[in-house]
């Protein structure tokens, strides 16, 4: 069982994956808009696959990495997943996530991440949380852009998929960065 509790926001409740999620990940990751930018999974998606990272999400221990399933708080239906894998002795944990492309453009990871991230400073009393993804995927941009993520530079052709190497966009949000980014949320919301 892993150490990393159930999270939740006004609209989603962060709990830990379970291997009875195997099969509504393969349904929205049979999207190549989904898979496209992730980098242990190709399009068409292979089943077993899925389902042997998920016997290794299970199986991994708790202070290296965190998994959660995004789920719908009214329904309980999983949209997505969000990690955490955890550098203690830097005291940084770097941040992945991705969901079901019908529930794109509705805040919704913005809203997961923001609680991972709200867990990671305040509750895990960590001093970095870190964020890469392919320059060309312009979602996850505009949710580490809205989350107060800074922009740290480029890994060039960091990463091979699909046969080609993919710029990597990196993004750091330090405890001062998180401060700034909360006090900006509270005055939002007033």
């Amino acid at each position: 069982m892993s150490r990393h509790r159930k999270l939740e926001t006004e609209r989603l409740v962060l709990r830990p994956l379970e291997e009875s999620d195997a099969e509504r990940i393969i349904e929205f990751m049979g999207e190549k808009d989904v898979t496209q930018y992730l980098l242990f999974f190709g399009y068409p998606i292979n089943e077993d696959q899925v389902r042997q990272w998920l016997k290794n999400v299970l199986g991994a221990q708790p202070e290296h990495c965190a998994y959660w399933a995004i789920t719908l708080r009214k329904t309980g239906k999983l949209i997505g997943v969000l990690s955490l894998t955890m550098d203690n002795y830097h005291h940084k944990t770097e941040m992945g996530y991705w969901s079901a492309k019908e529930y794109w453009g509705k805040g919704y990871m913005t809203e997961a991440a923001w609680r991972a991230i709200e867990y990671s400073f305040d509750e895990l009393k960590l001093h970095r949380v870190e964020l890469t993804h392919m320059v060309a995927n312009k979602g996850s941009q505009r949710v580490a852009e809205k989350l107060g993520y800074q922009v740290e530079g480029c890994w060039r052709e960091g990463h091979h998929k699909d046969g080609s190497y993919k710029d990597v966009k990196i993004y750091g949000m330090l405890r001062v960065d998180y401060e700034r980014a909360k006090r900006k949320r509270q005055i939002q919301t007033n």
